[in-house]
C-alpha cells in the first residue's frame, strides 16, 4: 500500500464543529476529520481529473485521507485514548504528563476484588502516545455577534460563541492508495494537498488557516501475536451498514471477519455519536451518520477451524466499514499496549537533536579559567531568566488576543479592564526591593489579602468561560515553576519592563502588527 504522511501547522485557530445543532454551547472537535482534507483535496483538483479518475479518487474508497492526529513536541503522533482503561478514583494517574502503568487497567481484565473494594473510573477526552504521554488538544472560546446586512451593525439578540483549536498546534495524517494506483495520479494528489489552506468554519473571520508539508513515513504499527482472541482499538469513527440501515452492532460479519467468529460484548467498550456532514460545493448538509466512536474497543473470539491470520490481518488494515475515503474505519489490530491488564509503555525513542555530545576534556583549573567560568555562568545566568521572561510575556500577550475573542471586542479598540502600565510598575518596583529574596517576592505577587496577581487591577480579565483561565492565574501558574530560582527577581523585573513597552499597549489595542520583543 502506498503511505505518505503530512503535518498540519494551525497558523489561525480552526473550527470544527462536532454536531449541526445551532442550539446551546458549540463545541469543536479536537482532531481534523479525514472528510475536511478530502475536501481540501478535491476543492483543488476535482475539475482537473476525468470523470473515472475523480471517481477512484473521491468516491470508491480506494484513496484513504486519515483523520489529522495531534502529536507532541517530540514528534509522536498521539491516539485516542482506549475506552477499556481505567484508574481507581482518587488516584494520581500521571506524574510529568506520563502515565503510571501500574495505575491505570484494563478493567475487563482487572481482577474482581478490589473491583468490589474500589471505584474505577474511564479514562476520556485525552490522547495517549506510545511512550506514555498524555495529551489534551488546546481550545479556545470566542464570542460573537450576527451582523444585520441592512444597517451594517450588530443584530440584536444574536449573540453566538465559537470553541477553536488554539493555533500554533501540530497534527499528522496519512493518505493512502493500492499498490496499483497510477504513479502519475498518485503524485497529483500528494502534491495538491501540500501548502497553505483554509479549513473549517468562518475562514474569512480569521480562522482556519493552516500550512499542510509531507514529512517522513512513520514506522508501521505493532501487532501482538494474533492467537484466538482478536482486539481492534478503533483509532477513528466507525460506519457500519446493515440492509442499507445505519448499525451500531460491531457483528463480525460487517466486520469483514472469518465465518464462525463470536463479539465478546463484556470485553469490548463502545461509544456512539451521531453528526451531518456539511458540503461545501452542494451547501447542504449530507445523511446523518451513527457511527461508533474513536477509542471504541472490539473484541472478537476467532474460530477453533484453521484460519488464515495473516490474511485476516491485511482485510482488516485496509479498513472496515464505509466512508473509508473519509478516514473512518482506521483501526490498530491487537495493539500491544492492551495485550495486558496493564499498559506497558515503550522506551522514549531518542532524536538526533537529543542527544549529548561528548564534553571536551577541561584543562588545569588555572585563575584565567576559573575566571572564565564565572563569567560564563553568570552570563548563563543573565540569559535565562531573560529568555523565560519573554517566553512568558509572548504567552500573556496571547492571553490577550483569546479575550478579545472572548469578549468579541473589535480591533483597534480598547481591551476594557486589562492590566495597565502601573501594574507593571508595581512588578518592577517590587523586583527592585527583593532583589534576593525570591520568596518574599512570590508572596508580594500572590498574597490573597494583598498581592498583586489577586483578582483585580485587570488581572481578573477572562479568556474563556473557565473560572480558572483568568490573566492573574494563569501568570501565577507560569511563575510559579520559577519562584525559588535565585534569579526569580531578575525574571519579574524583566517581565515589568515588556509589559512597559509598546508591544503591550499594541496587544491591550488589537492591532494586527504588534511590536516584536
Amino acid at each position: 500500500m502506498k503511505q505518505q504522511y503530512f503535518e498540519i501547522n494551525l497558523l489561525q485557530p480552526l473550527i470544527i464543529s462536532q454536531t449541526a445543532a445551532s442550539a446551546g454551547a458549540h463545541q469543536s472537535l479536537d482532531y481534523i476529520p479525514g472528510s475536511l482534507l478530502l475536501g481540501l483535496v478535491a476543492s483543488r483538483l476535482y475539475t482537473k481529473l476525468s470523470t473515472q479518475q475523480a471517481w477512484d479518487v473521491f468516491h470508491s474508497g480506494l484513496i484513504r485521507f486519515g483523520d489529522a492526529l495531534p502529536c507532541v513536541s517530540s514528534g509522536e503522533t498521539c491516539y485516542p485514548v482506549p475506552l477499556c482503561w481505567h484508574h481507581f478514583k482518587g488516584e494520581q494517574i500521571e506524574e510529568n504528563n506520563k502515565l503510571q502503568e501500574s495505575r491505570i487497567f484494563d478493567v475487563s481484565k482487572q481482577r474482581t476484588e478490589q473491583l468490589k473494594t474500589k471505584q474505577p473510573v474511564q479514562l476520556r477526552a485525552m490522547y495517549i502516545t506510545t511512550t506514555g504521554q498524555k495529551f489534551v488538544p488546546s481550545r479556545e472560546q470566542t464570542l460573537k455577534t450576527a451582523i444585520d446586512p441592512n444597517s451594517g451593525i450588530a443584530a440584536e439578540s444574536q449573540l453566538f460563541g465559537y470553541e477553536a483549536l488554539t493555533a500554533g498546534q501540530i497534527l499528522h495524517f496519512c493518505v493512502s492508495a493500492p499498490d496499483d494506483m497510477d504513479q502519475e495520479l498518485w503524485t497529483q494528489i500528494t502534491t495538491a494537498i501540500g501548502g497553505s489552506a483554509q479549513l473549517g468554519r468562518s475562514r474569512s473571520a480569521q480562522f482556519g488557516k493552516v500550512y499542510i508539508k509531507p514529512i517522513a513515513t512513520q514506522e508501521p504499527k505493532k501487532i501482538a501475536n494474533v492467537n484466538d482472541i482478536l482486539t481492534l482499538w478503533l483509532l477513528s469513527d466507525l460506519l457500519l451498514s446493515r440492509q442499507g440501515q445505519p448499525c451500531l452492532i460491531p457483528d463480525p460479519e460487517l466486520m469483514g471477519l472469518p465465518q464462525g467468529t463470536t463479539w465478546i460484548v463484556e470485553q469490548s467498550f463502545i461509544r456512539t455519536r451521531r453528526y451531518s456532514l456539511y458540503n461545501a460545493y452542494r451547501r447542504h448538509y449530507d445523511r446523518e451518520r451513527q457511527v461508533i466512536c474513536r477509542g471504541s474497543i472490539l473484541r472478537y473470539q476467532l474460530p477453533n477451524k484453521k484460519i488464515d491470520i495473516p490474511t485476516v490481518v491485511t482485510a482488516l488494515s485496509q479498513g472496515i466499514g464505509l466512508a473509508q475515503e473519509h478516514g473512518l474505519g482506521h483501526v490498530w489490530i491487537n495493539p500491544p499496549l492492551l495485550a495486558q491488564c496493564h499498559p506497558h509503555f515503550e522506551e522514549a525513542a531518542l532524536y538526533a537533536d537529543q542527544i549529548t555530545a561528548p564534553s571536551p576534556s577541561r584543562p588545569s583549573q588555572s585563575l584565567l579559567i576559573q575566571c572564565l567560568d564565572r563569567r560564563k555562568n553568570a552570563l548563563e545566568q543573565t540569559h535565562d531568566p531573560i529568555k523565560k521572561a519573554e517566553e512568558i510575556f509572548m504567552e500573556l500577550c496571547q492571553k490577550v488576543t483569546q479575550a478579545r475573542r472572548y469578549l468579541a471586542v473589535a480591533e483597534n479598540t480598547p481591551l476594557p479592564n486589562a492590566p495597565s502600565r502601573t501594574q507593571f510598575g508595581r512588578f518592577k518596583e517590587l523586583a527592585n526591593n527583593h532583589r534576593n529574596q525570591q520568596g518574599a517576592l512570590w508572596k508580594e505577587l500572590t498574597d490573597e489579602k494583598n498581592g498583586v496577581l489577586r483578582g483585580r487591577s485587570g488581572w481578573e480579565l477572562a479568556f474563556s468561560p473557565d473560572a480558572e483561565h483568568c490573566l492573574g492565574k494563569w501568570l501565577i501558574s507560569s511563575l510559579k515553576e520559577h519562584k525559588d530560582q535565585t534569579w526569580f527577581p531578575l525574571l519579574v523585573g524583566k517581565l515589568a519592563a515588556l509589559g512597559l513597552s509598546e508591544t503591550w499597549q499594541k496587544y491591550c489595542m488589537g492591532e494586527k502588527k504588534g511590536a516584536t520583543v
